[in-house]
């Protein structure tokens, strides 16, 4: 009797044991394990945050460093354009910003305006002296007349002249828009290192 109870124990964690591989099988059929994503760092949150080469009219390079602040990560400056250095802030993540009217660090004041960074042509655009639209900020850009451009380095920075109504009603005033668009500079460090970890 007690054999047979033996037997039957032994049996019943046999056939558990193959049920158990079974559904391990059917599961491995069905998923496939990913590698793990590298580290999430500054540079992937914010992919704003980089070194910017802007081709002048004149035809010179100008660099334009956008660094994120220290206390607000909220917070972006912009250091490099002839308005000196101001700050803009996320509206919308990855690279919508909105510049608010301020001093530059310089003195010099800088009119309200949009910062909007594109990530697949890692191009930079800057509109200032119009207010910032909520609705579709990247708008201000279809008034650059340079935007009608078939490459990035045709001329980078434009100024544009454009009439608009002012809430009094009959007066029209001129503002003066000021585009900015400038070409991520490649980071030669990181593309080695990616290199030598393959």
């Amino acid at each position: 009797m007690k054999n047979t109870i033996v037997l039957f124990v032994a049996a019943l964690f046999v056939s558990a044991a193959v049920n158990a591989q079974n559904t391990v099988d059917s599961i491995r059929s069905k998923y496939q394990l990913q590698p793990m994503p590298g580290a999430l760092t500054i540079e992937k949150s914010f992919p704003v945050i980089g070194s910017y080469q802007m081709n002048a009219a004149d035809g010179s390079v100008q660099n334009v460093v956008i660094t994120i602040d220290s206390v607000n990560r909220g917070i972006v400056w912009v250091d490099g354009l002839p308005e000196g250095k101001f700050k803009a802030y996320l509206k919308k993540s990855p690279g919508t910003y909105r510049i608010v009217s301020q001093k530059a660090e310089n003195g010099k004041q800088v009119p309200e305006g949009t910062l909007l960074f594109d990530p697949a042509t890692n191009t930079l655009n800057i509109a200032l002296g119009k207010k910032f639209d909520d609705a579709d900020p990247a708008a201000v850009f279809a008034l650059n007349p340079a935007s009608a451009a078939t490459t990035p380095s045709a001329d980078m920075a434009a100024t544009t002249e454009v009439k608009v109504k002012s809430k009094k009603g009959d007066t029209k005033t001129k503002t003066k828009l000021l585009f900015y668009t400038a070409t991520k500079a490649e980071v030669a460090s990181s593309t080695s290192t990616d290199a030598a970890k393959q």
